[in-house]
């Protein structure tokens, strides 16, 4: 079949591999000059930044294995220290939650909290059987009506909601956890108690290697903004229109509001999933810092009672950005701030931040210097209530309305390995699908 995939993100490269693998003539449009999406590398100042995804984990199976299979798994290496702090009354607490039972060493939040968080995970070890946090379109409805905040408020208590449940999400999906599902967060502590190992990785050559090594092994057009996509009519005989190219098959691997932008019309079905899934916007700033000034954290976590602008910083020094006297820090915002920012000029967004995190920590008076500023309107879905249930349904119902299936990682799971797994489960669809039809 000739396949066009529409979108040069994990999803949609993995996705083309795969189906190229099957013997397909695929065809890849990307909107920009690059390949990679949010796994994005750029060089400044004579220092790589990374400017979307920021870091891997030891426990991405499929990326692990993905990477094997392109001959770049040497590429793959472990960050050195794993460390991370948490603000709290402008005092920095070590917190790196290795196992659960390094909590009981974090001083941010009481005794009695701590305990609280650990029977917590005991508890949800009882869900490592019936959740996939890289597949959310499978397992129990749990809690699908109830955000993350308000029931880990109730479970727990709310200190561990407001310093530790809310800077973790607002972290890693720069959103706040009253915008999570409590499903997925249960999904993500199954994830931690089952099959731990959150011990962070990164590329050599930072993390546009795996994308630009998947593109190398596809016909990838770069520039290539697609504006209407038809769908079959249900004639087996009628193709897809991509800008007016007749294709077999299309695959979207682009966020859901433009792909509502380009499919017409969509099937009920696809309107349902795509008119309501929401983003969470960011921006990923990075500055160079002399390396005597910069903390020595990996990571830190900034709740928003600290500071309603930076909600995390990450110490650039462990990927190799860095010299013998400078290193890179990469700010992100919190998404009421980034949706505030995103159309400020870059010298801007360079003067508040470096003024906001002097206030946190004022030895960074004057030290710090802008080297990057990437606006992400569409950072990352947000998994609220009742998403989680929505996307299980789509797929229940299945894909491929009029020939056109859907692909990205507000189908399955935000992450790189989500993503991944995304693209290859739809590979796998289509090729079931079209055997079955034939």
């Amino acid at each position: 079949m000739k396949i066009a995939v529409v979108g040069a993100g994990i999803s949609g490269l993995t996705c083309a591999y795969r189906l190229q693998q099957q013997g397909h003539s695929v065809k890849v449009f990307e909107s920009e000059s690059e390949v990679g999406g949010r796994m994005g590398t750029t060089h400044v100042g004579g220092f790589p930044v990374d400017t979307g995804v920021n870091l891997l984990l030891a426990n991405y199976e499929r990326m692990h294995a993905l990477c094997d299979e392109l001959g770049i798994a040497e590429q793959l290496f472990d960050f050195q220290s794993g460390a991370g702090g948490i603000l709290r009354d402008h005092e920095l607490n070590s917190f790196t939650p290795s196992n659960v039972f390094e909590i009981l060493r974090y001083r941010g939040v009481s005794l009695v909290s701590r305990m609280r968080l650990i029977r917590y995970f005991v508890r949800a070890y009882r869900f490592t059987s019936s959740l996939d946090f890289f597949d959310l379109s499978v397992g129990e409805d749990l809690d699908a009506d109830r955000d993350a905040f308000s029931a880990t408020s109730e479970q727990l208590d709310e200190e561990i909601a407001t310093y530790i449940v809310d800077p973790f999400v607002r972290t890693f999906h720069f959103h706040g956890a009253r915008q999570m599902s409590m499903k997925y967060f249960d999904a993500l502590v199954a994830l931690f108690v089952g099959k731990g190992n959150f011990k962070p990785q990164g590329f050599r050559d930072f993390m546009q290697t795996l994308p630009r090594t998947l593109a190398e092994r596809l016909d990838v057009e770069t520039g290539a903004a697609v504006s209407l996509i038809r769908p079959s009519t249900g004639n087996d005989d009628a193709p897809v229109e991509v800008d007016g190219e007749a294709f077999d098959v299309a695959v979207l691997a682009i966020p859901a509001p433009l792909a509502l932008g380009v499919l017409a019309p969509p099937s009920p079905d696809q309107r349902e999933v795509l008119s309501r899934t929401t983003y969470a916007p960011t921006l990923s700033v990075a500055f160079r810092c002399p390396v005597g000034v910069a903390e020595d954290f990996e990571g830190i976590w900034i709740p928003y009672h600290e500071s309603s602008l930076i909600s995390e910083c990450s110490n650039e020094t462990c990927k190799g950005s860095s010299t013998p006297t400078e290193c890179v820090i990469n700010f992100g915002l919190h998404t009421e701030a980034a949706a505030a920012w995103l159309g400020r000029p870059d010298e801007e967004i360079f003067e508040t931040l470096s003024r906001e995190w002097a206030r946190l920590f004022p030895r960074y008076e004057g030290a710090l210097e802008g080297l990057h500023v990437q606006r992400w309107p569409l950072a990352m879905p947000i998994y609220g209530p009742g998403h989680v249930e929505r996307v299980r349904q789509f797929w229940k119902r299945g894909q491929g309305d009029g020939r056109v299936y859907l692909c990205g990682d507000y189908l399955n799971h935000p992450w790189v390995e989500g993503s991944i797994r995304c693209g290859e489960k739809i590979a796998v669809w289509i090729r079931e699908t079209e055997a079955a039809a034939h």
